[in-house]
């Protein structure tokens, strides 16, 4: 069972609407699978065989490397998962690489914009950079902070998002279960907390405290074209700095780990719901195909 502790970032893939395919991706050191509803009801499954690259190669388990490496991996596999789910519900061809990695770079690069470069530059209207380093980049995390409550709130609203929210409580569950080492039965996993310490709303908390102290230590800051594009530059470190923490505060049961474990909680608030018996039934199966106990063709 410990092995399963080595999944990161599980992925859900929801997709709602006329297609009504819903349904959960699952991703273990040495596979993934994807369970969805189809919509005459029944459950599909699939184990696809890929060990993670941290498995592959000695080197991306390195502290501060294997954050980065954990990242690209799980969102490549979702994206995978995702364009799958999709031929699953309309027996659509599969999506070319190069549209699926176009829509992945457009995302990344609005995401960028809206919550690393837009902070900064509106903080910098308000406080002096050069003087005032500290306070600035505490004003852009708040500001950050802010814009992105505001999209989670705004976009919870939704019939669809809130399903995939649910979801994601669904998903939580069936880890906490399996980490604990019961029988994954609907029962066993609606009793089990929503919340877990390595989700990836926390990891989203813990890069906006940690750029906080990151990008205070970039020099020149009063260049505004070199302030902003330190921020895009000095991602890389930000997140796995972030990743570390997420690493250590999962693990440690100090004060300080208590802490940044609720904190990250106070984030998941906003994007883990609780999950109805149908929507636990769909995260079993794909927790049950991802650590090999029970593999559906």
């Amino acid at each position: 069972m410990g092995g399963m502790r080595l999944l990161l970032l599980a992925k859900q893939v929801a997709l709602g609407g006329s297609a009504a395919l819903e349904g959960v991706m699952m991703k273990s050191p040495w596979a993934w699978a994807l369970a969805v509803r189809l919509p005459d009801g029944q459950i599909h499954v699939e184990r696809h065989e890929e060990p993670a690259l941290s498995q592959r190669y000695p080197w991306a388990k390195l502290p501060l490397i294997r954050g980065v490496v954990a990242l690209w991996d799980a969102l490549s596999v979702s994206y995978r998962a995702l364009a799958r789910s999709a031929e699953l519900v309309g027996g659509e061809e599969e999506m070319p690489k190069g549209a699926l990695w176009g829509t992945v770079a457009v995302s990344l690069l609005i995401g960028i914009a809206l919550f690393i470069v837009l902070p900064g530059f509106l903080s910098g209207l308000l406080v002096d950079p050069a003087r005032l380093p500290l306070l600035y980049n505490l004003l852009a995390g708040l500001i950050k902070v802010g814009l992105l409550v505001s999209y989670l709130l705004f976009i919870g609203r939704m019939p669809e998002i809130r399903r995939f929210f649910m979801y994601h409580g669904a998903e939580h569950k069936a880890i906490h279960a399996f980490e604990k080492g019961l029988p994954l039965t609907v029962e066993n996993v609606m009793a089990q907390p929503r919340f877990h310490p390595r989700c990836g709303t926390t990891f989203l908390a813990f890069v906006i405290v940690v750029s906080v102290l990151v990008y205070s230590l970039i020099p020149a800051p009063q260049v505004l074209w070199w302030r902003l594009l330190a921020r895009v530059l000095f991602l890389p470190v930000v997140a796995a700095l972030a990743f570390e923490l997420l690493y250590f505060s999962a693990r440690h049961e100090d004060p300080v780990s208590r802490f940044l474990r609720a904190l990250g909680f106070r984030f998941q608030a906003l994007t883990v719901a609780e999950p109805t018996p149908d929507m636990v039934e769909v995260a079993i199966k794909s927790t049950e195909a991802a650590v090999g106990e029970k593999v559906v063709a």
